[in-house]
């Protein structure tokens, strides 16, 4: 993709597009392993994800030549970066077709295990030479790709004459997956030669909309209009791949939203609904009710939600709305301490941060290789690298238990909390993760969602941190009148972990720097800490919170 006519916003999207095609492709290899019919529902999930990436892409290029003239050089370029996010999607998507046609309901032996996996191997190869020759010699790697891509044609045939020569060994069924399977594998090849011609083009110069309208006209038809008298207008775009719109009557320009659409994969949705149930038992106004939910078509359904009026802390804080945002946590501190008092039970609860950081620190690894490395040097001293670091911590942890649980939200980010000024009242949203468990989870996230917001600097920043400080002298108070005495060594462990998987999110190096190395920071106090001390452990929250 050129540096001149690409954004930062299209090349960072690019970037997590390709990192998300590769794990695709080890989904697929991983399957010629095992054969194992627990991958599908898993490959599956990751389809969202694919998708919202390319409507970000596409979205900022239309931004890019809305005003400009079609037919020149810039025009092109972009057009060329919008077709080679399609073609990445392709693959993707012809990586699932591969592992859906081949699974069966028991697993069996591909006849050409080696060789397809030998092929999904090359082409893993592939896609990472595209992250290597995106910014500087896009023809070249499209010109490697195309000579490749007929190489990998070649062992295809080759895998699909020992699938044929393997037919008497076979049960129909099997057979006629091994070759359906292969026919995907075909696809996939085709699909790679496809990213290789949108490089050349991008070299030489050469909104999105609801899929499911069958969820959407079930779920407006209970706002008794038909679907052609409303407009449909894309809210957000979300790492889940959930579609969420607004709903509106035509008549009334969109100003008047009448309810928001939401739809996702079948579990997801259904999730959503009892986290939503859950805590309108504990306060009917906290969530936004139900107003239809659509009936689930294959993976997909739907629901139709009421419309909150308010802004996002996230908005409060890029806004620096200084009088909002103290008004906001305000009754924010005071909804927590009702509903946590009010579904506070004795059963002790176990976050273990650091498997939830073992889980998800993959990805970031990903997208920032260089902040993991095994081990560190520093002025000849060693360092513990990053995992062992995990590991020592994790260790310790297994006994700082909260003594209680409480009905927690389980993604509680700044855009998931709404505030409605009007009449000072707090809403949360997107409560699929909703859990009873340990609080610190909710607070550690929240104070890193504040962090990793993309200001590095100025008033608006430092509102951010003083944000973040009130959102940890809130909890530590909760903690001393519940007698938590483990609250300080599990927020930074929790704090730990966010800062860590989030820059999985970020791809700007200073603030994702900044982010891994408060992480690793708060790990090695921990790994450091004596077990007689513990009790005597703080925050260091001058250190964290201070730009």
């Amino acid at each position: 993709m050129p540096t001149s006519p690409s954004s930062s916003a299209v090349q960072e999207n690019i970037y997590f597009l390709l990192n998300e095609v590769e794990k695709h492709c080890h989904f697929v290899e991983l399957f010629f392993k095992t054969h194992s019919v627990e991958l599908l529902p898993r490959i599956r999930a990751r389809r969202g994800y694919v998708q919202t990436l390319r409507e970000k892409i596409e979205r900022e290029c239309a931004r890019m030549i809305e005003r400009r003239k079609p037919g020149t050089a810039f025009y092109n370029q972009v057009i060329a970066t919008r077709a080679l996010a399609s073609a990445l999607q392709g693959i993707s998507a012809h990586c699932i077709e591969c592992v859906q046609e081949g699974t069966l309901a028991e697993s069996y032996e591909h006849p050409s295990n080696d060789m397809c996996r030998k092929l999904i191997r090359r082409i893993d190869r592939s896609i990472n030479l595209v992250k290597l020759g995106m910014d500087t010699s896009q023809r070249r790697t499209g010109i490697k790709l195309a000579r490749r891509t007929r190489r990998l044609l070649d062992l295809y045939d080759d895998i699909q004459a020992k699938t044929l020569d393997a037919k008497h060994t076979l049960t129909d069924d099997q057979l006629r997956a091994a070759i359906l399977c292969n026919y995907g594998l075909k696809r996939l090849i085709k699909q790679l030669a496809l990213v290789g011609e949108a490089l050349i083009k991008a070299d030489l110069g050469q909104v999105a909309t609801l899929q499911n309208f069958d969820h959407l006209r079930d779920t407006a038809s209970s706002l008794n209009y038909d679907l052609n008298d409303l407009k449909v207008r894309r809210l957000a775009l979300t790492r889940s791949g959930s579609a969420i719109a607004a709903i509106s009557h035509k008549n009334e320009n969109g100003k008047d939203i009448l309810a928001v659409y939401k739809e996702g994969d079948h579990t997801k949705i259904e999730e959503e609904v009892q986290g939503v149930k859950h805590w309108r038992k504990v306060d009917p106004k906290l969530a936004p009710d139900v107003l239809a939910q659509a009936k689930a078509d294959g993976e997909n359904s739907a629901l139709l939600i009421e419309h909150i009026p308010g802004s996002t802390f996230e908005a409060l804080l890029l806004e620096e709305r200084k009088k909002g945002i103290q008004q906001a946590l305000k009754a924010l501190f005071k909804t927590l301490n009702r509903t946590w008092q009010a579904t506070y039970t004795k059963e002790q609860s176990y976050a273990k941060f650091m498997q939830q950081l073992q889980k998800r620190i993959e990805d970031s690894k990903k997208v920032h290789p260089d902040f993991f490395s095994s081990e560190q040097v520093v002025c000849g001293l060693r360092r513990l690298g990053f995992d062992d670091l995990t590991q020592c911590v994790a260790k310790k942890e297994s006994s700082w238990r909260a003594p209680f649980s409480v009905l927690i939200h389980g993604d509680f980010n700044v855009d998931n909390l709404i505030y409605d000024d009007a009449e000072d009242r707090i809403y949360f949203i997107d409560l699929h993760r909703s859990d009873y468990f340990d609080y610190v989870q909710d607070i550690s996230v929240l104070m890193v969602s504040i962090y990793r917001l993309q200001v590095l600097s100025g008033s608006t920043r430092n509102l951010m941190m003083e944000s973040a400080k009130e959102v940890y002298k809130f909890g530590r108070r909760f903690a001393k009148r519940h007698n938590d005495t483990t609250f300080e060594l599990r927020l930074a462990a929790g704090l730990a972990r966010s800062f860590a998987t989030s820059t999985r999110f970020i791809f700007d190096k200073k603030l994702s720097s900044r982010m891994h190395l408060r992480s690793r920071y708060l790990l090695e106090k921990l790994a450091e800490l004596p077990q007689e001390k513990e009790s005597k452990f703080k925050i260091p929250l001058k250190e964290l919170y201070i730009e």
